[in-house]
């Protein structure tokens, strides 16, 4: 029977109340058992009698399972017993570590002005003065797991979302008492700092019965989806974003300090991209918020977007999709068939003023070459994809070459939109001028102009593999030409 009792968690529950009431409840069937022969506990057993069964027992329950009188009257006296001691144990009041079952919520301490670290345990205090190496570990540290549970136990008696400044307080105190414990990061705890953000995320997953979780998930932890526009008849695009869960301890201030962390690193004359990279997926979900306003509000806001990596960057955060390695892997296989097509068709004299000139023919010529002859093919208007040393003709996102009328020469490459330089003067080429111009489409929401509908469209689904949720029928004209160049 006692193999059997088992105490049900749902989520929340009160631990050191439901614990209190287990021991009692089992060292009271263990005084029944006691007093009772050996063969009713295996009559117990046979009828699957658990803790919460027992308490449920009629008499005329227990003469079924005890046939002497003298143990029917002592069970029930024990069992009265036992039921008049769950009524009397008080519930142990609920605290944000430990939320009650039923209630789904808790009661959170403030936080404190000055935040003081808790007593450590011996095994963890020791560790600390001997400044064990396992807390600077690559791969997983037992004692490191360990001080996160002790800091995660500190938190989480205040609140299970905690914000920047929170975290701040915590590792600041941390890493000023035990100086060793500082990593190569500007704020000296980066590494302690996502450990101990990873383990609210893996702790509030299974957290289904609190308010306060429901809430949280239902804002900003389930798929969201960014509608935008992407061709000319105004189809809507839906792209899923998943917002992850950690980035939830950050505010407007912290947000704030992001921001302008990744400008004053830009601003260094060997920026880190993965300390840049880090902060932008802290704050996407803000921003992501925000991409609905002017372009140049929003280049004002973020000018870490006009730099062609972190653009790319954005959209496989945004989107899931690395547009570098599919326009690679496309072009390879593309880009011979293009050149000859037109080589061969009536674009005989755009591809002798394309190709004529090159001095030798490389494999990054090729691919260059192929995306600026693609609009030919579809006898469509070049210059609503890029024009060279020229203004847009316009708003929509455009491609400009500066400082050379041949484009293989361009001393730079722009991308303007609405007159706005979303990428300025980057050293970058054709194709991944294509990458950055079609990250601005999607990022922006814009529609493509008519005048190059086709070759947008044969772009964004067979190179870049950038894929509509409520996708129409693809235009024939986009259809054969596909088939023509495979």
């Amino acid at each position: 029977m006692l193999s059997n009792w088992r105490t049900r968690r749902s989520g929340f529950w009160c631990s050191q109340g439901r614990r209190k009431n287990f021991i009692l409840l089992t060292h009271m069937c263990m005084m029944i058992l006691s007093i009772l022969h050996y063969t009713t506990e295996c009559s117990l057993l046979e009828q699957q009698i658990d803790g919460e069964t027992l308490l449920g027992l009629t008499e005329r329950m227990v003469e079924r399972l005890f046939p002497v009188m003298k143990q029917q009257v002592t069970f029930m006296k024990e069992l009265s017993k036992l039921k008049n001691l769950e009524t009397e144990v008080p519930q142990i009041s609920c605290t944000q570590q430990e939320p009650c079952e039923n209630e789904g919520s808790f009661v959170a301490q403030p936080w404190p002005a000055v935040y003081n670290l808790h007593v450590f345990p011996p095994e963890l205090q020791a560790a600390l003065q001997r400044k064990d190496p396992g807390f600077k570990k690559k791969d997983k540290s037992h004692i490191r797991a360990l001080l996160i549970q002790v800091l995660f136990d500190s938190i989480t008696k205040h609140t299970w979302y905690p914000n920047h400044k929170m975290y701040g307080d915590v590792l600041g105190s941390l890493i000023t008492r035990f100086p060793f414990l500082k990593d190569g990061s500007s704020s000296g705890y980066d590494t302690l700092l996502e450990c101990l953000r990873n383990k609210f995320k893996k702790e509030r997953i299974p957290l289904v019965s609190s308010s306060i979780v429901l809430q949280m998930k239902e804002k900003y932890g389930i798929k969201r989806k960014c509608a935008g526009q992407t061709d000319s008849e105004g189809l809507t695009q839906q792209q899923e974003i998943v917002l992850d869960l950690e980035v939830m301890g950050e505010d407007e201030t912290s947000f704030r300090e992001h921001i302008n962390a990744i400008t004053l690193e830009l601003h260094k004359s060997n920026p880190s991209y993965s300390e840049v990279k880090n902060r932008m997926k802290r704050t996407l979900f803000k921003r992501v918020q925000l991409m609905d306003r002017p372009a140049a509000e929003v280049m004002e806001q973020f000018p870490f977007l006009g730099v062609p990596q972190l653009m790319l960057h954005e959209m496989t955060m945004r989107f899931g999709t690395d547009l570098a390695k599919n326009m690679e892997t496309s072009l390879n296989e593309m880009a011979p068939n293009i050149i000859r097509s037109a080589k061969e068709g009536s674009q005989k004299k755009l591809y002798a003023n394309v190709i004529g000139p090159a001095e030798e023919i490389t494999e990054g010529l090729v691919r260059n070459a192929a995306l600026i002859l693609l609009p030919a093919l579809f006898k469509e208007n070049a210059s609503f994809l890029y024009c060279v040393d020229s203004e847009p003709k316009g708003p929509t996102p455009t491609i400009v070459f500066n400082g050379s009328p041949d484009p293989f020469k361009a001393e730079s490459v722009s991308i303007i939109m609405d007159n706005v330089n979303i990428i300025r003067e980057a050293d970058i080429d054709m194709t991944q001028a294509v990458e950055c111009l079609f990250a601005v489409y999607f990022l922006f929401n814009v529609q493509y102009p008519v005048d190059i509908k086709h070759t947008m469209t044969f772009i964004q689904k067979y190179m870049l593999k950038l894929r509509q949720e409520h996708d129409t029928r693809t235009p024939i004209p986009v259809l054969k030409m596909y088939s023509q160049l495979v």
